[in-house]
């Protein structure tokens, strides 16, 4: 047998946070039920973290190409305090 670690089918069902870990760390585990079939569960490949960040000044840039004019941003201040 291989160095695979190997888990019951409660394992799994209990502490599946413990099972899932072990299988990110070692690339797969085994998981072994009461009437002795095995299976074996490895984690999909895909992107696990952010790898890219998109350019918020330039979406910004498109949503709003003029800035709020002096005038205006005072009319709202002031609606917004109330008065």
């Amino acid at each position: 047998m291989s160095a695979m670690k190997t888990f019951t089918v409660r394992e799994l069902d209990r502490e599946p946070a413990v099972v899932l870990k072990a299988c990110d760390r070692e690339g797969a585990v085994r998981i072994r039920s009461r009437n002795g079939r095995t299976y074996t569960m490895r984690p999909e490949a895909g992107p696990d973290r952010i790898t890219a960040v998109p350019d918020i000044r330039a979406r910004l840039a498109k949503i709003f190409p003029k800035p709020i004019p002096a005038a205006q941003s005072r009319l709202v201040d002031r609606l917004l305090a109330g008065e």
